[in-house]
């Protein structure tokens, strides 16, 4: 990462308010979802955009953050009830997000079908998934897809990961994997490198993923977002995304 824009940002987060020290917990979900945030396989250190961000404001107000491993429908409940304190989550993914507080966005994704096959680009997704079977991941919400299994006779196979819907995709239990652009191209470079695999012309949507708290943390939500905001507008996201995705294993 350079240095300027980690320098920039220390200058910019001098004004935030400072509160009494104290530990967040911060959900590391199992499996993991590289390259947001994962544990790195040589250190077992937790790595990826999340951590570096979450780690680097909260050092700011004096706030030490411990990453607890959790399955993704576990750590919501665990969060509601306070058990632990911060979790990767979109608003609208929230079984009750009146009972959290949200960030802005971190950064925003698009979805889209992973195939075997190359796609005919002059056929409609209603086309494509006609009858169809598509591998999602286990308790993740796909607003787009639902008219799809509605309707369209498409089929929902869920995986415990994305790698392992990649794998059902390999082997044949399903016609489509359905993943965001993001971890599809970390996978694709770091643990699938020999397959061929084609990505649907058209994407399905586009997510911003936020931070969800615990209403307790509700004090250093204004600092966050504005922390955030600095680090979009002066790249830092981008070029973390970019370099974890690249990262030699």
């Amino acid at each position: 990462m350079t240095g300027s824009i980690g320098w920039k940002l220390a200058l910019c987060i001098l004004a935030f308010p400072t509160f009494a020290a104290k530990k967040l917990k911060f959900v590391l979900y199992y499996p993991q979802i590289p390259p947001y945030m994962y544990q790195d396989a040589h250190t077992q250190k937790v790595v990826g955009v999340i951590p570096d961000l979450i780690e680097d404001f909260f050092k700011q107000q004096q706030v030490s953050v411990e990453f607890i491993l959790d399955n993704r429908r576990g750590a919501e409940l665990r969060l509601y009830s306070g058990d632990v304190d911060a979790m990767l989550i979109a608003r609208e993914w929230a079984v009750n997000p009146a009972q959290l507080i949200f960030s802005e966005p971190v950064l925003a994704h698009r979805d889209f079908l992973f195939s075997l096959q190359p796609f005919a680009a002059s056929d409609t997704p209603a086309k494509w998934l006609a009858d169809k079977k598509v591998c999602t991941r286990q308790y993740y919400v796909y607003d787009a897809l639902e008219p799809f299994f509605i309707k369209n006779g498409t089929q929902r196979i869920d995986a415990s990961s994305e790698l392992a819907q990649l794998r059902m995709l390999q082997n044949g239990r399903c016609d489509y994997a359905y993943l965001n652009e993001h971890v599809a191209k970390w996978i694709a470079l770091h643990q699938l490198s020999d397959a061929p695999l084609y990505q649907s012309p058209l994407e399905f949507g586009m997510v911003g993923l936020t931070i969800a708290l615990h209403p307790q943390w509700q004090a250093y939500l204004p600092g966050l977002n504005q922390y955030l905001q600095k680090a979009r507008e002066q790249g830092l996201i981008d070029e973390k995304l970019d370099w974890y995705i690249k990262k030699p294993d």
